[in-house]
């Protein structure tokens, strides 16, 4: 009995062991998209409805040397760009 409870704390901690240099090893350089900070990921606003979103999640259009960020696909399409619109 004890034979085995050695053996199933041996094979535990080699697992422990194994999935730790695995993850070591395939984690990936600490880089940090550019829309990210340390502080997290920078919001922006809708100019059409008016939510705030992730930039990484928006749909970037650029409007008259201008960019703008929207929530979806029909918000792009509805915004004209109109600086008084908003």
């Amino acid at each position: 009995m004890t034979r085995l409870l050695l053996l199933i704390l041996l094979f535990f901690l080699a697992y422990t062991v194994f999935t730790a240099v695995v993850r070591l090893l395939s984690k990936k350089s600490d880089t940090v998209r550019p829309e990210k900070t340390l502080r997290g990921e920078d919001m922006v606003k809708d100019p059409s409805c008016g939510i705030f979103l992730p930039r990484g999640d928006a749909i970037e259009k650029s409007i008259g040397g201008n960019r703008y960020y929207f929530c979806s696909e029909e918000c792009k399409n509805r915004f004209n760009g109109d600086e008084n619109q908003q």
